[in-house]
């Protein structure tokens, strides 16, 4: 459970803004993944970046296309055509799928755009974050 952006942040290998563009579902081993795809329009910083990760930050360019996995059989809280503000951590998979990304405390990380802000895609995950962002530079 997360009680503050700087904690999530230290968990995250990445923060993104950006657009869901595609999506598509994929099963292996008997898992069921909804895969994202996300073109980034901003990066904002933070000084506690992947401070708790072995890999640390990960640097994400505005104008990358990345894949952000959902496992599980509940459906997916990113959309298609809507733009998010993301804490991500590396997918630690083999292959292709290890430049894939986690949302940040499986929901946490997930803020979708509402106006000039990001709003908690997520509300009742248990975590005391806040419910709305605004990110410099980012106004719609």
């Amino acid at each position: 459970m997360y009680d503050d952006l700087d904690s999530l942040a230290r968990d995250s290998s990445a923060i993104v803004v950006g657009s869901v563009r595609d999506q598509r579902e994929e099963t292996s081993a008997g898992f069921s993944s909804t895969i994202s795809t996300v073109e980034v329009t901003n990066s904002p910083a933070n000084p506690s970046l992947g401070s708790n990760l072995d890999s640390g930050a990960v640097p994400v360019a505005v104008g990358e296309v990345i894949q952000v996995r959902q496992d599980g059989p509940e459906p997916s809280v990113l959309h298609p055509g809507q733009e998010y503000l993301l804490y991500l951590t590396p997918s630690m998979l083999s292959g292709e799928e290890s430049t894939h990304f986690f949302i940040t405390g499986a929901v946490a990380g997930a803020y979708v755009r509402n106006g000039d802000q990001f709003t908690r895609v997520a509300v009742d995950s248990g975590d005391r974050l806040p419910d709305t962002i605004t990110i410099a530079g980012t106004e719609g």
